[in-house]
């Protein structure tokens, strides 16, 4: 992003020194005539060579005007999926905020049931549930396995 300001910051003075030039720098003024020419020998000499200038410089600014347009509406594409993007990821981070809180809050229960209940008996009553969860899952995976044959 720094980068692109800086490149703005660039294109703004390289636009300062185009305008200079242009107003004062004798390329891009229209040559006066030189002593007795005709009409058609200033046209051909004079005023054709320098409308030649200003179309290239026209053309080229035309350019440089529609990459920059590109430039703008591709980082405008990149910023709006960056923004949905966040919103994204800000709704996940409140969704485990709230998670979050919940496991806090069940922590100091078990805390409170580890103190009041002692660490010992905590840890046979959870090592029953553990078995008793195992036991029942194998049963589940024995059941459907019969299903199937």
């Amino acid at each position: 992003m720094s980068d692109r300001v800086e490149n703005y910051d660039k294109g703004m003075e390289n636009l300062k020194t185009l305008e200079q030039a242009l107003d004062t720098s004798p390329e891009y003024q229209l040559p006066e005539q030189q002593g007795f020419m005709s009409a058609k020998s200033y046209k051909n000499k004079m005023a054709e060579p320098w409308v030649q200038k200003m179309k290239s410089l026209v053309k080229t600014a035309l350019i440089r005007c529609f990459e920059a347009w590109d430039s703008y509406y591709r980082l405008n594409v990149i910023n709006s999926n960056l923004h949905h993007e966040n919103d994204g990821s800000r709704r996940t981070n409140d969704k485990l905020e709230g998670e979050n809180k919940n496991l806090c809050m069940e922590n100091k229960e078990y805390k409170l049931l580890r103190k009041a209940f002692g660490s010992k008996q905590m840890d046979s009553l959870l090592e029953q549930a553990k078995a008793a969860q195992k036991s029942k899952q194998r049963g589940k995976y024995l059941k459907n396995s019969k299903e199937e044959r």
